[in-house]
């Protein structure tokens, strides 16, 4: 009998420290969420106004976030703070949006033309948005 009460407290002894563990773990994941999603929402000032002249020359007619006409695409103001795209139903990551930006989707062109540096300045801005 004390075989088998030494064998239970040892077990819960290790499942509580996998337990601590497993916490301790998760926490420092979520830390590394947040500080991941704070670094892709900072935006140097002089990209973001390299990306406003591009959103003016190509989106602004169907995304015009201002001027409160009629839309031919979603508003993409506070697009950086959903977390699906309005289109697409997709995470609003980076990549999803570069990824939209150079596809086009349902109701979108593409872009194929524009160049890493280009999209870079274009989510740039977007995120001032």
């Amino acid at each position: 009998m004390q075989l088998g009460s030494t064998f239970k407290r040892t077990a819960l002894l290790a499942l509580a420290l996998a337990l601590s563990v497993g916490l301790a773990q998760a926490h420092q994941t979520s830390g590394h969420n947040e500080q991941a999603a704070k670094a892709q929402t900072q935006v140097p000032p002089e990209m973001a106004a390299q990306g406003k002249e591009h959103f003016q020359h190509y989106c602004q007619t169907c995304h015009n976030p201002q001027d409160g006409s009629p839309r031919r695409g979603p508003d993409l103001a506070g697009l950086y703070q959903r977390k699906l795209t309005p289109a697409m139903k997709h995470p609003v990551t980076d990549a999803n949006i570069s990824g939209h930006i150079k596809q086009g989707g349902p109701r979108m062109p593409p872009f194929p033309w524009l160049d890493k540096r280009e999209i870079s300045a274009l989510l740039a801005y977007l995120k001032t948005l």
